[in-house]
């Protein structure tokens, strides 16, 4: 026996209408799905940007707290120099002139002393 005419068609509307129904559903779970991932890779960026942050701020606060440190050590050991120098027995006697010329031009030879120092720079200019 053959079903009614009436009862295919209706059963292909269905059929459509379900089908429909199954692909717009699922466009939003997935469009849904889409979200949620994209909202928790955006948190886990968000928290590594901030964690990065912190550890380069640590980084420059440590930084700036060896560089104090070695400035410190550095005009410690100049003040120790100094002191030396000015306490050693003899530190009152007169140089040679030919011996500070030879001295200074020793310490002018070294790349610290030659660009820098402003009697290496004269004596550099006058030879």
């Amino acid at each position: 026996m053959k079903p009614p005419a009436w009862l295919t068609k209706t059963v292909a509307r269905i059929l459509v209408g379900v089908a429909i129904v199954l692909l717009v559903g699922g466009f939003l779970f997935l469009r849904q799905c889409s979200a949620e991932r994209t909202a928790k890779t955006e948190t886990k960026v968000a928290a590594g940007q901030a964690g990065a942050a912190q550890a380069s701020g640590a980084d420059a606060v440590n930084t700036i707290g060896t560089v104090m440190g070695n400035e410190q050590a550095s005009a410690t050991i100049t003040q120790e120099n100094g002191n030396a120098i000015d306490n050693a027995k003899g530190s009152t006697v007169a140089v040679d002139p030919a011996v500070r010329a030879a001295g200074l031009a020793s310490l002018c030879r070294r790349a610290s002393y030659r660009n820098t120092h402003p009697a290496c720079v004269q004596h550099s200019a006058s030879h």
